[in-house]
Formats: C-alpha cells, structure tokens, sequence
C-alpha cells in the first residue's frame, strides 16, 4: 500500500471508531477539539510504520519494530504515568493507536508476498537480512493490527469513563 492509500485507510478508520464510539458510546461533545486532534493523531499513525522508508540504512522496510505492537507501546508509555488534568489526552493516544492498526491491516492486502511485503528483522546474518515468509508476515501484521486496535479501543473506553468522573 502507498501512503496515500494509508492515509484514506487511517481517515476511514478514524470516521468509524468515531461513528461507533459516537453511536454506542457516550462520545461527549465538549471534547470535540480533542477529536479533532485525534484526526491528526490517527493520520500519524497511519504513516508512521513506513517512516522506516526514511532510516533504510538502520532499518530495513517493514520490520518488526515499527510493524508491530512494540513501537505504539514505547509511545503510549506516558499514558500510564498521566495526572488527572492530563487525561485529555487519552483519545488522542488512543487513536494514533487506531490510525497504526489500520496500517497493518492494509498492508496485509499487498500485490504478491514477496520482497519489501514481506516483515523484516532489522539484523542481518551471513546470508544477509532476515525475513518471515508470506504466511507468517501476514499472521505478525494480523496479530499486532488486533493488538494495537483492542488497545486503541480501550483506551477510548477509559476514557468515556474518566471523562464521566
């Protein structure tokens, strides 16, 4: 998938869970400048697995760092140490984790499981990098897009219920 196909795909994603969150939850609309920013947050997530593109000579495209689950964690990290006047903030970390997951899943539609579509481990042996094959990349992108989503999605719903207090 080319960025401008996981920009469309991170602002379908954003205008679903917001509708779903919106329509079953208690989406408050005092917080709209929130989820404005979350826009922007979801659109940074959706871009962000592929900035690997621009650090080729550190890390090889689609690898397991920036395509999984471990990079959202080191940057949602904060979140577990925030004070009350900063839970504001939850739906924006909230949905870069949504804006990150529909990354993943769209790439899991590439042309043919071969090459750059297939996951990368970023170190190298003798007989060069380190690749999953077409089976296993598709069920790493699964499983960490299912991670990152359900993440996303409960720090949403945290939020509903601390916006409440």
């Amino acid at each position: 998938m080319n960025r401008k196909g996981h920009i469309i795909g991170g602002a379908l994603f954003w205008v679903l869970i917001i509708g779903f969150y919106y329509w079953f939850g208690e989406l408050l609309t005092e917080y709209s400048i929130w989820i404005m920013l979350s826009f922007f947050s979801s659109q940074f997530g959706a871009q962000l697995p592929d900035y690997d593109i621009l650090w080729k000579k550190l890390l090889p495209h689609r690898n397991i760092l920036t395509h999984s689950f471990i990079l959202p964690a080191l940057l949602t990290i904060p979140i577990y140490f925030m004070t009350t006047e900063m839970r504001f903030l939850l739906p924006i970390f909230a949905m870069y984790l949504i804006g990150h997951a529909s990354h993943l899943f769209l790439d899991l539609f590439p042309k043919g499981w071969e090459g750059s579509a297939l996951v990368h481990f970023w170190w190298k042996n003798e007989k060069g990098r380190k690749t999953m094959n077409g089976t296993a990349s598709f069920m790493f992108l699964l499983t960490n897009g299912l991670i990152i989503l359900a993440g996303g999605i409960i720090f949403l719903f945290f939020f509903a219920k601390w916006a409440a207090l």
